[in-house]
């Protein structure tokens, strides 16, 4: 028995902001020194990112205008409290957003949905992000509900792999997932090299999607899942963190991560597909962690560019929101023209691990 994603859908902050406005703003607030800018500059210009969305535009206003961010900022920055009073109010109307419009493409009787899963590693708010779409959208109070919370990138991954798990227990079971990230409320105002690429990449957004086996006549499964897999990188636990300051969350990132993926990808790719498919036979649904992390892939695998088509228009449009990611990857998978039966997903994590999910479909 194999459950299938019976609904997806995103949601994005009304905020968004070029790369180029991005870049432009950074080196007006920061008082780079010459080989810093030129540092930034080549970041921001090297990302393939064209806009991200942002749940605040303080970043983008005059200081008498700001709301988020103090006048003097960034001799001023806020703290961790203020940060994640922003993120509890705004993180759970981002989340109830996506979950709505999962719901409606799914056309189920919401009082149906048996379990609730919620995925975030940007904030901290109790009762969970999950609680508060149990009452916001009028669900069965006595569902089960379920916080995956600072897994990272490949949060969704494991929301997947455990909704799957509650769908095969019980065939009447419908999983509502929810990913939610507001990575933008953790920049940061240092010039350390890991602040700088983070604040190149991070972005906010939620998705939403709904698993569940044995669709009904009413239910249009989006692909069945077939396999889940993940592997941890030996000595590789100082290559991706996640730490929190009195500042916000800080992102701590080796340069060896793309390295470290480049030993492990072939085999790990190799034994995802097992004797169902062939590489070529997929698309490449990959997290895109960063640039360097998609062109890696490709190489190693031999990918074609219509196979890795959704990372590369989801980083250009969205830039890395974390766990939310992978499921905006996968609907605009499922927009494509042309679609291969299988789907690899990739994702990557603090760990450092390598997470996996196959998915059959009919394209």
């Amino acid at each position: 028995m194999r459950g299938s994603i019976l609904a997806l859908a995103t949601a994005v902050p009304p905020h968004f902001v070029t790369q180029a406005e991005a870049l432009s703003k950074s080196c007006m607030l920061f008082d780079y020194d010459p080989e810093q800018r030129e540092n930034v500059t080549k970041l921001y210009q090297n990302s393939g990112i064209e806009k991200r969305h942002i749940v605040t535009d303080d970043y983008l206003k005059p200081p008498s205008e700001r709301t988020f961010l103090s006048a003097d900022y960034p001799k001023t920055v806020p703290g961790m409290t203020a940060r994640n009073e922003f993120y509890k109010r705004e993180a759970i109307q981002l989340a109830q957003q996506a979950a709505e419009k999962a719901l409606q493409e799914w056309g189920g009787d919401p009082l149906t949905i048996t379990h609730i899963i919620s995925v975030s590693c940007t904030g901290v708010v109790i009762p969970g992000i999950e609680f508060s779409l149990m009452m916001g959208l009028k669900l069965n109070p006595s569902l089960s509900r379920l916080g995956i919370n600072f897994m990272g990138c490949f949060g969704a991954f494991k929301g997947l792999e455990v909704a799957h798990a509650l769908a095969k227990g019980n065939p009447q079971n419908r999983i509502l997932l929810v990913c939610t990230e507001l990575c933008t409320l953790h920049l940061q105002a240092d010039h350390s090299q890991d602040s700088l690429l983070a604040n190149t990449l991070f972005a906010d957004g939620a998705a939403a999607a709904i698993i569940g086996c044995f669709p009904t006549e009413q239910e249009k499964p989006l692909w069945e899942m077939v396999k889940h897999t993940s592997h941890g990188l030996k000595d590789s636990e100082q290559q991706m963190r996640w730490e929190a300051s009195d500042h916000g969350f800080v992102m701590k990132l080796s340069n060896y991560v793309p390295i470290s993926i480049s030993r492990q990808i072939r085999a790990f790719a190799e034994g995802l597909l097992g004797s169902h498919t062939t590489i070529e036979n997929c698309d490449w649904p990959i997290h895109p962690g960063g640039k360097a992390i998609v062109q890696t892939i490709e190489k190693k695998l031999s990918l074609t560019p219509t196979q890795t088509e959704a990372s590369w228009h989801t980083l250009a449009n969205y830039g890395n929101m974390s766990s939310a990611t992978f499921l905006f990857v996968l609907d605009h998978l499922r927009h494509q023209n042309q679609r291969h039966p299988w789907a690899a997903g990739i994702g990557f994590g603090p760990g450092l691990s390598i997470e996996g999910l196959l998915l059959h479909g009919n394209p």
